[in-house]
């Protein structure tokens, strides 16, 4: 039944509504958020519930496409400064930050239609919004071939 009233959705709408929610979490803070000015409760993947705050969010998910830059980016409001705060101390920390994006439908709000998770590359908070670039996997900040060769960690190498 979802499949069917989501692929009507993606072709030519429909009496439900797509709610778009994000979560922003460093593994213990947890800031569940949606558009709009009502919050909202719904189910997770877990099979918990959790209630998305309300608040002003503009969301642009990534184009798709082969050139490696599928990035989501997106500002919130900064009004009563409690997720701006939270990211601002995050980022000067450089803790990990996690994002993930679930979309929903509005006849069934038990499980999200839409999942994806990404990792916080960078952002800027000013007084007003708080801008954030996210993406799938940030690979040039990886290591190829994830060690480095040095002689503390291969003993019989040795620089010439």
């Amino acid at each position: 039944m979802t499949s069917f009233v989501l692929n009507r959705l993606y072709s030519s709408g429909g009496p439900e509504i797509l709610h778009g929610t994000l979560e922003v979490t460093d593994g213990v803070a947890h800031h569940f958020l949606t558009n709009g000015y009502e919050d909202l409760e719904a189910g997770l993947e877990t099979g918990g519930l959790a209630t998305f705050q309300a608040c002003g969010i503009s969301i642009a998910l990534p184009k798709r496409g082969s050139d490696g830059k599928q990035d989501l980016k997106f500002a919130l409001c900064n009004i009563d400064g409690s997720v701006s705060g939270f990211l601002r101390a995050a980022l000067k920390s450089v803790r990990e930050i996690s994002l993930v994006y679930r979309e929903y439908i509005s006849t069934d709000m038990a499980y999200p239609s839409k999942i994806l998770r990404y990792k916080v590359k960078n952002g800027s908070i000013t007084a007003t919004e708080a801008q954030i670039v996210a993406g799938y996997f940030n690979l040039l900040e990886t290591l190829w071939l994830r060690f480095n060769y040095t002689g503390e960690f291969a003993p019989g190498m040795r620089y010439q």
